[in-house]
């Protein structure tokens, strides 16, 4: 079951890649739109020793400001705990070859993280990380060194599956971000999903004996060359596995929280 009140995945200002819109303007639009929990999950600091392949190196907020991210949320949480449940969470990277790196920057800080989300934003080839979703141009790099679409489907599936092995749950890791994120070209591309159907099936049923749930992420609607919820293709066969969604806007501007929930819920697509 769907709770269409709740929008598990928002970005904030401490996104160096998102708006400046303040924290409270985050939460006035999900008031607004008569939310009555979010999370938000900035993206988390990466790792020292992996260097972001975006050309605007521009992924994640850094761990300095980690600490401050934190606290302000945490002021939040108490300035607005009579009217909306707001919990701190993070946006967390696998990144093949560095997911203990990860783990380990971050452990430090999980006492203070409600939930956070595990999600994949860049593959590794032949040695060279290169973004999934930074734009179609860098997309269109993957596609010609994996030789089709499907090729980076696969290739997405197969990375995060070895990668749900590490000990996510240290992080408080209760879901994965856009699991099918290459969607965001599909349009660009002549692809049948029927012919990476064993990947993500094997995915899935990796997903629910890890005990995570999923991010059924509208982000997707919003991108020109997408235009579907990320995870909507899964959803059958996720909830006849017993994986929970949690409806997650992406917001990286303050009037995306919320965004499309209500037209989703009158279709009833995902009750």
């Amino acid at each position: 079951m769907i709770d269409f009140t709740y929008d598990g995945h928002i970005h904030t200002p401490f996104c160096p890649h998102g708006s400046t819109d303040a924290l409270e303007a985050y939460v006035k639009a999900a008031r607004t739109r008569g939310l009555k929990t979010i999370t938000f999950t900035e993206h988390a600091p990466l790792p020292a020793g992996f260097v972001d392949p975006t050309p605007d190196q521009d992924s994640a907020m850094s761990l300095e400001t980690l600490p401050e991210y934190l606290d302000q949320v945490a002021r939040l949480k108490q300035a607005y705990a009579d009217v909306l449940d707001i919990r701190v969470g993070l946006e967390i990277d696998y990144l093949p070859g560095f997911a203990e790196e990860t783990i380990a920057l971050l452990e430090p800080f999980a006492n203070r993280l409600d939930e956070t989300i595990l999600s994949q934003h860049f593959l590794l080839d032949d040695g060279d990380y290169l973004p999934v979703d930074f734009s179609l141009e860098t997309f269109d790099v993957l596609v010609k060194r994996l030789g089709s679409f499907e090729a980076v489907v696969r290739a997405y599936y197969e990375s995060l599956e070895a990668g749900l092995r590490f000990e996510w749950e240290r992080l408080n890791v209760r879901r994965i971000g856009h699991l099918d994120l290459p969607i965001k070209y599909e349009k660009q591309y002549d692809w049948e999903r029927e012919h990476v159907k064993d990947i993500e099936t094997r995915l899935l049923r990796t997903i629910q004996v890890r005990g995570f749930g999923l991010d059924l992420n509208t982000a997707g609607l919003r991108k020109v060359d997408c235009g579907k919820v990320y995870a909507e293709a899964v959803a059958v066969d996720a909830i006849a596995l017993g994986i929970p969604f949690v409806l997650g806007s992406d917001a990286h501007v303050a009037m995306d929280v919320g965004r499309d929930f209500e037209d989703i819920q009158k279709k009833a697509t995902f009750r």
